[in-house]
């Protein structure tokens, strides 16, 4: 700052402020034209972004559920004193999000859809294969978060767990002559003992990666009819008593040894998901 401003003790605040101000200016001088600066990364939203933020808003706070209709559009250009084609470019946008369906014709419109997860499911398979991530990579992720969810469920909520699971191998039981059939049950287990450790985080980013994981399972089997059936069960069975295993440990909350066992379930029943799948697929789950 040039001396010259701070001569006189009066003038010490105003010199201080002129300071600050021609130190700003400086260093925005001294950035390079064509690169990015704090000015260039304020950006006034546009105002169907505004509107589309406030309609998201409502849906997130439950104002607007799963199934309502948006209102008329004359009445939305009334309520945000907006023009029709902003209207229209914030329901584009709602529309691209997934929290809104438009019919069109003359019965048509705009209705809400609650987020789900379907939604993140299909966000994360798209970035998933554009990073060419391969279904092994997917299912190692399992193996790092299932077992210590393992733990939680026999340290924090056995006595609601253990009768959903144990309902889940009854079923497991039933179908284990039917490879096909079975499938979505084994999909059911993992997903109740994922939902009874009580962490809601937990549960969206599994739902996300295990739909992926499952849909693949469940191709590698249309692409792979002829197995023998009595191996085929035999592997089930297996694995059915290990499941039942896991639900002993949860039943007698021990929760390092229901983490142990199911890391060495996870590596051990990966082994064979993955020879039937190929961990190298690249995840391909867009149509």
């Amino acid at each position: 700052c040039p001396a010259s401003l701070a001569k006189a003790p009066e003038r010490a605040q105003t010199a201080s402020t002129l300071c600050k101000e021609l130190n700003l200016s400086n260093g925005f001088v001294a950035i390079p034209v064509g690169s990015r600066s704090n000015a260039e990364a304020v950006r006034v939203p546009k105002t169907a972004e505004l509107v589309a933020k406030q309609i998201r808003n409502a849906i997130i706070r439950g104002e607007l559920s799963d199934g309502d209709t948006l209102p008329a559009e004359s009445h939305l250009i009334a309520e945000f004193e907006v023009s029709r084609p902003t209207i229209r470019e914030a329901v584009r946008i709602l529309e691209s999000e997934g929290l809104v369906t438009v019919a069109r014709g003359a019965r048509g419109g705009a209705r809400i859809s609650s987020p789900n997860y379907e939604m993140i499911q299909r966000a994360a398979g798209i970035t998933l294969q554009f990073q060419g991530v391969t279904i092994g990579d997917v299912y190692e992720m399992h193996t790092l978060f299932e077992p210590p969810a393992a733990r939680l469920v026999a340290e924090r909520n056995s006595e609601k767990a253990v009768p959903l699971l144990r309902a889940i191998i009854e079923q497991e039981l039933s179908l284990a002559k039917d490879r096909f059939a079975v499938t979505p049950v084994l999909a059911e287990f993992h997903r109740v003992l994922i939902e009874m450790a009580g962490n809601k985080t937990l549960v969206v980013i599994n739902q996300a990666l295990r739909g992926l994981a499952n849909a693949h399972m469940e191709l590698a089997q249309r692409r792979n009819p002829v197995v023998d059936p009595e191996f085929s069960e035999r592997q089930l069975r297996f694995g059915f008593k290990s499941h039942a295993k896991l639900v002993d440990l949860i039943e007698a909350k021990d929760g390092p040894g229901a983490e142990a066992h199911w890391r060495n379930h996870m590596i051990a029943a990966g082994k064979v998901w993955m020879a039937q799948i190929g961990s190298d697929a690249i995840v391909d789950l867009i149509d």
